[in-house]
């Protein structure tokens, strides 16, 4: 009919305003669990273990964006900590010639997104271990420039990096890096969240399922997986910009190989594809091997990681955050049988 919009009903039988308010409840129950888990370091624990979790959150930074360009879009990199590396090295430079945390995350951001480009554009066609060994031969390439350039970087040695001073606050101080790491890790994670109901994020997935089939429904390939690796470097590098001012000392085996291997492990052991798994992963990084450290076993830190990761990667695929849905799954078809048995 002439004149006459048809619309296709919905199944639920709910309006879109029905759902559409459903929604800011549980966002706002969200905002609360995080704002109450938040709360715990700085109320419940000293400063040591304050100085630890604010370590998680820089760290929580950079598993995010692995779990962008790898849980959601299934590219593989072992060069993920190289760019922590690089936004690390960015802010020693910037912070050496007197700039301000501001400028230093400008520069960081610009000067990861450069070295994405770098790397991603040439590799195009690639992807799985073809693509992580280009990413491996970055991460070499970035460590020879770093142990080669000491007057610049401070070489084998490190270099000592100026705290960050936003206001108030000084990331030299065990609270304040808390709290200065905070604000990028909660912006960090719900742009994680939002991102997967955006079609950029439906395209990430279904490059991750197969590349094939995602060109054949006319889904620009090449440019999503551009668009990720860009995300992914963009949030190792405040990731790096946020450590290098948290620990206030930074050195190449900070970002080799093994610490890209680790933040790929994390990722795999919290559940890849998630934003609570990347979490997880950053939770383990960080505290597990002070938890062997603590109980005089240091050494002992990288064989229990690669057993764990062998036993998830056979047993749980879906890692701790898959597990946890198929206990809670199980657990509720036991109640709603014994409902039905009543």
């Amino acid at each position: 009919m002439t004149g006459t919009t048809m619309t296709r009903p919905r199944r639920d039988g709910k309006s879109p305003a029905v759902g559409k308010g459903r929604g800011v409840p549980r966002l706002l129950t969200r905002v609360a669990v995080f704002a109450v888990i938040a709360a715990v370091p700085p109320l419940f624990f000293d400063d040591y273990w304050v100085f630890m979790a604010a370590q998680v959150l820089a760290f929580a930074v950079a598993t995010l964006g692995l779990d962008i360009l790898y849980g959601r879009t299934g590219q593989m990199s072992l060069a993920h900590a190289s760019f922590m590396g690089v936004g690390a090295y960015t802010t020693y430079v910037m912070s050496s010639y007197g700039y301000g945390p501001a400028m230093q995350l400008a520069a960081v951001i610009g000067v990861a997104l450069i070295a994405a480009l770098v790397v991603s554009v040439p590799t195009l066609r690639l992807s799985g271990m073809r693509l992580a060994l280009v990413t491996l031969a970055f991460g070499e390439l970035l460590a020879w420039a770093i142990r080669n350039t000491t007057d610049l970087t401070g070489g084998t040695q490190g270099a000592s990096v100026a705290p960050l001073l936003i206001g108030r606050l000084d990331s030299s101080e065990p609270l304040h890096a808390y709290l200065i790491a905070l604000v990028p890790a909660a912006i960090a994670t719900a742009f994680a969240v939002h991102l997967g109901r955006t079609q950029l994020g439906r395209r990430m997935l279904a490059v991750r399922d197969s590349e094939l089939a995602a060109e054949s429904v006319g889904v620009a390939v090449a440019r999503t997986k551009i668009t990720a690796f860009l995300l992914s470097a963009v949030y190792a590098g405040v990731a790096g910009w946020l450590y290098a001012g948290i620990t206030g000392f930074i050195a190449p085996p900070d970002f080799d190989l093994f610490a890209s291997v680790y933040l790929f492990v994390a990722v795999v052991i919290g559940g890849a594809g998630t934003v609570l798994g990347a979490w997880l992963g950053a939770s383990y990084v960080v505290l597990m091997p002070e938890v062997f450290t603590l109980a005089g076993q240091p050494n002992l830190y990288p064989i229990v990681g690669g057993a764990l990761l062998a036993i998830v990667a056979l047993v749980v695929p879906d890692g701790i955050v898959g597990l946890g849905r198929n206990v809670w799954r199980r657990i509720r078809g036991v109640r709603g049988d014994e409902e039905e048995s009543r």
